[in-house]
């Protein structure tokens, strides 16, 4: 997969306020991306998931956390179930 990379300028004291963790400034803001992304349904699950570095379970928890609706549809579950059918 191709990447881009991006970065911008955010004021401490701002991502400090946001409760985000300095140390893991990267890993959060990709996290928060994917859920906004995921939020107003520009992508997957899956892929945001994927855009986040987590797991289903703890997307969900990050979700469940800030009030964000899952989305998660019948269709999503049948392929989810084939899956783990295989497993």
């Amino acid at each position: 997969m191709n990447t881009l990379s991006v970065k911008f300028e955010l004021p401490t004291i701002v991502a400090s306020q946001a409760g985000l963790n300095l140390e893991n400034i990267n890993q959060e803001v990709k996290l928060i991306f994917a859920m906004f992304l995921y939020e107003h349904k520009r992508i997957s699950l899956s892929k945001a998931c994927e855009i986040g570095g987590t797991s289903q379970w703890d997307f969900f928890e990050a979700n469940r956390l800030l009030k964000i609706p899952i989305h998660y549809t019948p269709d999503e579950l049948k392929k989810d179930m084939e899956r783990l059918s295989g497993v």
